[in-house]
């Protein structure tokens, strides 16, 4: 390789930008250079930049046809673009190049975690780990695929395989401590991590952890007041996202919230599904207040969850899908973590149906505030989002409505969910099943 394009490509994770410029300077000169298109390819894939990783890809195909790594980034690319048949013929092009090479094998494995082929993703996975046993996004990925399947044991040994390599999962322990194995009576701390939603479920273990140690947690500071009040005892600094802490306290070993999985989580009969979060009492009047004057039910309302990333375009609805629920007779009242006023307004205008958006709650930088609001409704009707964790964390009855490739936490199957006794799972089939919801309220 071109000694400029060898410096480009050991500078994609940590300098992307200058990477791309070196290989811009080297298609200045030549723009069919097959090793330039692939490392910036590479570049852009880094970056997340996918639509233009495919496109830089498919002309490396073009150009290298006998390449199985441009195959393989094709196929990467077009699977982040939700184009998973080409994905597939793409990676298996690939793979008929190089029947051993690891890259394909791996791509496919999280593609299929992504389309919800938990048994195709643990396939590929073993195949990839039989050649190479020491890859740790590998064995995630196939954490992720048995999770789905509630081979929990299994799952959550992958989970825990991406501890400080994956963005979502940083430690930073208080004083260099070490991992906690799950010994008892430790001193032991506890950090947050991932999305409020998927916090929120962890903290479902959170009691059994306290029982058998003493733990510090720090936690996301829209969440310090509702953990705090929860656990009483508990001592929680919301300080995840702050630099420096500020404090620090004497502990023996640390670990992430979702390690708590592992120890305590092996089997369906190991999640209690109760309640376990406390909404603050002096708000919830307030809310009440607020309610009673507002006719029949009250309910709320999420019609959109995730980030591009997170498969928003899944897991979201515009409010005309949802007009079959919302012409319920009820008041509605938004829970969109996001300004939602201008859709309101306009699905207002045209059916005459009002749904309330208060912003302090739902866009609250205090959960504190949306806790009290959901406590005190009758019932929540969501997609797939952090409303959810939230409504359940409290014994709130909620309706969800699962699309069919959903994240691990809702499983394959079934209506029931483990981690929450009071939601009801309703799942996309050929259609989204919002009459069946409507008939609930």
């Amino acid at each position: 390789m071109n000694p400029r394009l060898l410096e480009a490509h050991s500078l994609i994770g940590t300098e992307p930008d200058v990477a791309a410029k070196i290989c811009s300077e080297v298609l200045n000169q030549n723009p069919n250079d097959p090793e330039a298109l692939f490392v910036l390819c590479s570049t852009f894939i880094k970056a997340e930049r996918w639509g233009i990783a495919a496109t830089l890809a498919r002309r490396c195909t073009e150009l290298v046809p006998h390449k199985y790594q441009a195959w393989s980034n094709l196929g990467l690319a077009l699977s982040a673009c939700n184009q998973s048949d080409e994905a597939r013929k793409a990676l298996k092009k690939a793979l008929k190049i190089k029947p051993d090479a690891t890259p394909p094998l791996n791509n496919l494995a999280l593609m299929e975690v992504h389309e919800c082929n938990p048994q195709l993703a643990i396939a590929y996975a073993d195949r990839s780990l039989a050649i190479n046993p020491d890859q740790k996004d590998v064995k995630e990925s196939r954490g992720y695929a048995q999770l789905m399947l509630h081979n929990w044991a299994e799952g959550w040994e992958g989970y825990e395989a991406m501890i400080d390599n994956s963005p979502f999962r940083i430690m930073k322990p208080l004083r260099g401590e070490p991992y906690w194995a799950g010994e008892k009576g430790c001193n032991l701390f506890v950090r947050s991590e991932q999305g409020i939603g998927d916090e929120i479920s962890f903290l479902s273990i959170m009691g059994e952890a306290r029982r058998d140690n003493q733990i510090v947690y720090e936690t996301d500071a829209r969440l310090e007041g509702l953990v705090r009040r929860s656990f009483p005892g508990l001592e929680v600094h919301g300080t995840r996202y702050m630099k420096p802490r500020g404090w620090t306290a004497e502990v023996d070993t640390s670990c992430l919230v979702g390690t708590f999985g592992k120890h305590y989580r092996q089997k369906d009969e190991d999640f209690p599904g109760t309640p376990y979060l406390v909404a603050d009492p002096e708000r919830r009047l307030q809310w009440r207040a607020l309610l009673d004057t507002l006719p029949g039910k009250k309910i709320g309302i999420a019609w959109t969850g995730g980030l591009a990333n997170t498969f928003r375009h899944r897991r979201s609805f515009n409010l005309e899908g949802l007009l079959p629920i919302l012409s319920k007779d009820a008041t509605w009242v938004s829970l969109q973590y996001k300004d939602p006023t201008a859709e309101i307004a306009e699905f207002q205008a045209k059916h005459g149906i009002q749904i309330h958006h208060w912003k302090r709650a739902s866009e609250a930088q205090d959960y504190d505030e949306t806790a009290a609001l959901v406590a005190e409704l009758d019932c929540v009707v969501s997609v797939t989002t952090a409303a959810i964790h939230l409504a359940g964390a409290l014994g709130k009855k909620a309706y969800v409505l699962v699309p069919n490739r959903p994240r691990w936490w809702y499983g394959m199957t079934g209506s029931k969910s483990v981690w929450y006794d009071s939601i009801e799972l309703f799942r996309q089939t050929d259609k989204w099943p919002v009459e069946m919801v409507a008939e609930r309220l």
